[in-house]
């Protein structure tokens, strides 16, 4: 993956399209597992613009796109250059923190889920 970044700095179309189509394929698969295997449903774009079944969106398609963009080609080089300079003790310790908070968010995730019209917890 760390590879494919490099291909794709200097080409913001290609990073677009890349972006894109993974953002939107994950969203989908993730939605349709929930779905399917726990029928749990977090998300529903049933409403906007070119959904397919509420999994995904144009709109948020766009958006992993853009993201993709602003992350590959423009943020990338300048976050890898100051995090270097961060001490490798440091290093190790935000990411330390930051899989902890990532672990915390998927059990409030569960604990305290979405609700909402369309939205499994109601």
């Amino acid at each position: 993956m760390y590879v494919l970044l490099f291909k794709f700095k200097k080409k913001p179309l290609m990073a677009f399209l890349f972006s894109l189509i993974i953002g939107s394929t994950l969203e989908l698969a993730i939605g349709w597992l929930l779905d399917n295997l726990w029928e749990l449903r977090y998300w529903d774009y049933s409403d906007s613009l070119l959904n397919f079944r509420g999994y995904v969106c144009l709109a948020s398609a766009l958006g992993f796109g853009v993201a993709g963009v602003l992350w590959i080609c423009l943020l990338s080089g300048l976050l890898e250059k100051l995090w270097f300079k961060i001490p490798i003790k440091i290093r190790r310790a935000v990411n330390t923190i930051t899989v902890l908070l990532f672990v915390l968010d998927c059990a409030a995730a569960l604990i305290f889920p979405n609700t909402g019209r369309g939205i499994t917890f109601p």
